[in-house]
């Protein structure tokens, strides 16, 4: 009976861990596909901004997203609703995009 405990709670750790591997890899994406757009909006400007505008896409896009992709496996491994889990990958999503809006409405100031 315990084995049997043991041996769920050992696969549920796998597939939280697999689960956050490929979050991962798709927040890789997403920043990836982010990146790519950054600078093809910057391409059209006249003016260079200055670097601290950069950084709120190069260090601040990833961060929402590799939260959600770290505690969407441990709300697995708690066996949490999966409403939760999706609720807290959109969030993710939804807190990078909030960042990139900002960074391109203060983009609009130099371009």
């Amino acid at each position: 009976m315990e084995s049997e405990n043991n041996s769920e709670s050992r696969k549920r750790m796998l597939i939280g861990i697999l689960i956050g591997i490929i979050l991962l890899i798709v927040t890789g994406g997403i920043y990836a596909l982010a990146i790519f757009f950054v600078s093809i909006l910057v391409f059209a400007c006249m003016q260079s901004p200055p670097d601290w505008v950069y950084m709120i896409v190069f260090v601040g896009f990833p961060i929402p997203m590799i939260i959600s992709s770290i505690v969407i496996p441990y709300q697995f491994f708690k066996k949490k609703k999966w409403a939760w889990m999706i609720l807290c990958f959109f969030l993710g999503l939804f807190f990078s995009a909030l960042i990139y809006l900002i960074w391109f409405l203060i983009m609009s100031q130099y371009c």
